[in-house]
């Protein structure tokens, strides 16, 4: 009777753990947590260095684990590019700030289950990007799109925080180790491109004119995150 007993608690448990693994391996919704550099590439490269901060999403897996949807929110600091030289002024102080809200379609590479897992994905996004010009001594004449400034001021006028929402969208891939039954490890890169405001030119009474331009951006984090 013991044995009988014993043999029917076994068999208990396998069927447990077998149905809990099942609801494991089904599981649909994810957070993932990350962070590492963001690299700017193109004009607003010159104006700011490497860049780091964190980001956190939620992934829906569709039935199939195929494919899936994410939300994510990321923010990023960047300090001013020591080389890059602001006409007319003797000091200068800046920082730049970003904060996204993404929505991407993301499409597995490999099968469901496996070890290691492709995946790229893509889309739409709003990002916040915000300037903090700390520090200026010059002329007062300042006309740069990244600084979201254009033409002449009162020197404590250059001073101050500026920026807004801007839409945006990336397109990138990543590659995904797992660990544990639904933990892994993933490293993960993306292009990110931002429309920005428009500055207009700008004529001063002195006869210079100021050129403005575009404050569209580009960046390219480099993520290393847990996913589970």
């Amino acid at each position: 009777m013991r044995s009988i007993n014993i043999l029917a608690l076994g068999v208990a448990m396998v069927t447990l753990t077998s149905g809990v693994a099942r609801a494991q391996g089904d599981k649909r919704i994810h957070v993932n947590l990350g962070g590492g550099p963001t690299f700017n590439m193109g004009d607003i490269g010159d104006h700011f260095s490497t860049g780091w901060g964190p980001a956190v999403g939620v992934t829906l897996d569709m039935p199939n684990h195929r494919t899936a949807f994410q939300v994510e929110y990321a923010y990023r600091y960047f300090r001013l590019n020591e080389s890059y030289v602001v006409p007319g002024a003797t000091q200068f102080g800046a920082n730049h700030q970003t904060h996204q809200i993404d929505f991407n379609y993301i499409a597995n590479l490999t099968r469901p289950g496996s070890g290691i897992r492709g995946y790229v994905l893509a889309g739409p996004g709003l990002y916040y990007r915000k300037v903090d010009i700390t520090q200026y001594v010059g002329t007062g004449i300042i006309c740069d799109p990244f600084w979201y400034v254009c033409g002449a001021y009162p020197v404590e006028a250059v001073l101050g925080a500026r920026g807004g929402w801007d839409w945006g969208f990336n397109v990138g891939g990543g590659v995904a180790f797992k660990f544990d039954n639904e933990a892994e490890f993933f490293i993960e890169s993306r292009y990110h491109y931002v429309w920005g405001p428009d500055i207009e030119p700008n004529s001063q009474p002195i006869g210079q004119t100021l050129k403005g331009g575009t404050s569209n951006g580009q960046y390219m984090p480099l993520t290393f995150g847990l996913r589970f």
